[in-house]
């Protein structure tokens, strides 16, 4: 049988760590073992690296030199990362021709569209498309939208997207083997013992709230902060945190997934404080660990949740300072870490979203 040729586009690849990104490296480290599919990856940056897959750097302007352009709304370019996919669209239009694809699963709306009808007018007509939502649903009211498979993470945005298109429910996943509960000592790591330690990790961007959080923090006796990641608001937290929290807080950078179990073990409890989230790989990864987690109570975040923490709502100052103190008592936060441990391996398995992903594939081929 031939193989179903598959490119994974995203400009993110190659040089970002989290997110969609992070998304599309498990998927694809899953679906290379498949005999029947054919894996090409197309992405920004030169650091990828995945035996197997057929990876493609695009020229493109990384979104670290883009922070400072103008958001323009109306044309979705709100974030620095949206600036990059302007910039790493045209050229991708131009490397996709040089290979034969059945199918282009994408994540960026609206300017994955250029390079997919560039394909289909140049290459092939017949090419199938699948679009991974990573939360918004603008493209929803787009008259140039169009794909042939919508992927939905969660209930609300499958019920959502079916409205209007052929959609498929594939939850994200967590290597349960890799992130798991394992006793790492907090001396060795110049950590407090004798403090409420509380952990978030997400890009460094006013939508993550990371700042409210330290107001949080600010009115928690014995506490100390750990954040992870990197963004356009690093400056500005830092000198919030040094005049809030003083020593007890640390800035930790982008960290790979190795370093983020130690310190997922290292805390007491995990917190993700923004308003909304696609997913919100973090949480159950925070979850897989036995930490109990802290976020905001949307719909999603409770689906996710479950009985693995505490869904609040995090735009109260002192809701949020109880939810966060309440797991000082250690007996409650380990059998919380016990639940959450739990609803993960029950519910989210990479092996079992990409078992998905190559059906939808094949559902799309044999149409």
């Amino acid at each position: 049988m031939e193989k179903i040729k598959v490119a994974f586009i995203l400009s993110g690849l190659g040089h970002v760590k989290r997110g969609a990104e992070f998304v599309f490296l498990n998927l694809m480290k899953r679906l290379v073992k498949k005999s029947d599919l054919e894996i090409h990856a197309y992405g920004g940056g030169k650091n990828f690296h995945l035996e197997g897959v057929e990876y493609h750097q695009v020229p493109c302007i990384k979104r670290d030199y883009l922070k400072w352009l103008p958001h323009i709304k109306r044309l979705h370019l709100t974030h620095n990362h949206d600036w990059e996919g302007l910039s790493y669209s045209v050229p991708l239009s131009l490397m996709l021709l040089r290979k034969d694809f059945d199918i282009i699963s994408s994540h960026s709306f609206p300017f994955d569209l250029l390079p997919i009808k560039v394909y289909r007018k140049f290459k092939n007509k017949d090419l199938k498309t699948v679009f991974t939502s990573g939360g918004g649903s603008a493209f929803l009211h787009s008259r140039f939208f169009e794909s042939d498979r919508l992927i939905a993470q969660t209930p609300e945005k499958q019920d959502l997207f079916s409205r209007k298109y052929p959609t498929s429910f594939i939850p994200c996943g967590v290597d349960t083997d890799l992130f798991r509960s394992q006793n790492f000592s907090r001396k060795d790591f110049n950590l407090p013992e004798d403090k409420l330690i509380v952990f978030s990790a997400s890009a460094l961007d006013p939508v993550k709230r990371l700042d409210f959080l330290m107001k949080a923090m600010n009115k928690i006796e014995n506490s100390f902060l750990l954040l992870a990641g990197d963004g356009p608001q690093k400056e500005e937290l830092e000198k919030l945190g040094k005049k809030l929290l003083g020593d007890n807080v640390r800035f930790l950078g982008s960290i790979g997934q190795d370093k983020l179990v130690k310190y997922y073990n290292l805390s007491d409890v995990f917190c993700l404080p923004s308003k909304s989230e696609p997913f919100g790989i973090v949480l159950i990864e925070a979850m897989a660990c036995q930490k109990p987690v802290v976020t905001n109570d949307t719909d999603t975040q409770k689906w996710i949740i479950k009985q693995g923490g505490a869904c609040v709502n995090v735009s109260d100052l002192n809701t949020l300072v109880k939810a966060l103190e309440q797991y000082k008592d250690k007996e409650l936060a380990s059998n919380t870490g016990l639940r959450g441990r739990e609803n993960v391996l029950n519910r989210f398995s990479w092996d079992a979203s990409a078992d998905e992903y190559c059906k939808v594939f094949k559902e799309l081929i044999n149409d």
